[in-house]
C-alpha cells in the first residue's frame, strides 16, 4: 500500500516545487522586460538594477535545475497559476535564466547631454 502512495507523494512534492518556481520566473520576466524597455528608451540603467537582474537569473537557474523540471512541466504549471504573471512569463523567464542578457549601466539621456555640455564648456575655457 505504501508503494502506491509513495510515487503520488513524490509527484505531489515535485508539482509543488514547480509551482514554487512561478513567482521567481514571473519576477525575472518583469525585471528583464523593464531593463529592455529602459535601454530601448535611452533611460538610465543602474549597476544595481543589473545586479538584481543577474541575481534573479542565477537564482531561477538554480531552482529550475534543483527541481529537475522540464520546460513542458513549467509551462503546464503556468496555465494552472495564471495569476503569477503575464501570459508566457515562464517561457520568457526561462529564456532569461538560460540566456542571461548583458546590460551595461547607462546614464539617463538628459544627464548624458548635460555632462557633454559641461565637458565642452570646460574645453572652451
Amino acid at each position: 500500500m505504501s508503494d502506491t502512495t509513495e510515487p503520488d507523494a513524490k509527484e505531489l512534492a515535485h508539482q509543488e516545487e514547480i509551482s514554487g518556481l512561478m513567482p521567481v520566473l514571473s519576477a525575472l520576466d518583469k525585471t528583464g522586460r523593464e531593463l529592455d524597455q529602459q535601454v530601448s528608451a535611452g533611460r538610465e540603467v543602474t549597476a544595481g538594477q543589473i545586479a538584481v537582474y543577474e541575481t534573479q537569473a542565477a537564482h531561477a537557474r538554480h531552482l529550475v535545475s534543483a527541481a529537475g523540471a522540464s520546460t513542458r512541466e513549467i509551462t503546464e504549471a503556468e496555465r494552472e497559476h495564471r495569476g503569477d504573471g503575464d501570459r508566457g512569463f515562464t517561457g520568457r523567464g526561462l529564456d532569461h535564466a538560460t540566456h542571461t542578457r548583458h546590460f551595461e549601466p547607462l546614464p539617463a539621456a538628459d544627464k548624458a547631454s548635460t555632462d557633454r555640455d559641461i565637458d565642452e564648456e570646460e574645453i572652451a575655457l
